[in-house]
C-alpha cells in the first residue's frame, strides 16, 4: 500500500515526454527520498526517544 502511494505520487510529478508546460518536474526516486528519509529518521529515533524517557523516569523515581 505504501509503495503504491509512492508510485502514484511520483507519477503525478514525473516528466512526460512531449510536455512543454515547464512545470515542476520531480522523478520517482526523489519522491521516495523525500518521503522515505523522514520515515527512516523517525524509525531510528524512536528507540532513542524511548531510552531517554526511561532514563528520565528512573531519575524521578530516585527522588521519591
Amino acid at each position: 500500500m505504501i509503495f503504491a502511494t509512492l508510485v502514484s505520487a511520483g507519477g503525478a510529478f514525473a516528466a512526460h515526454t512531449g510536455d512543454t508546460g515547464g512545470g515542476a518536474q520531480i522523478e520517482l526516486w526523489q519522491v521516495i527520498n523525500l518521503i522515505g528519509a523522514p520515515l527512516l529518521a523517525i524509525l531510528f529515533a524512536r528507540p532513542v526517544i524511548d531510552d531517554i524517557r526511561a532514563w528520565r523516569a528512573s531519575r524521578r523515581e530516585g527522588f521519591d
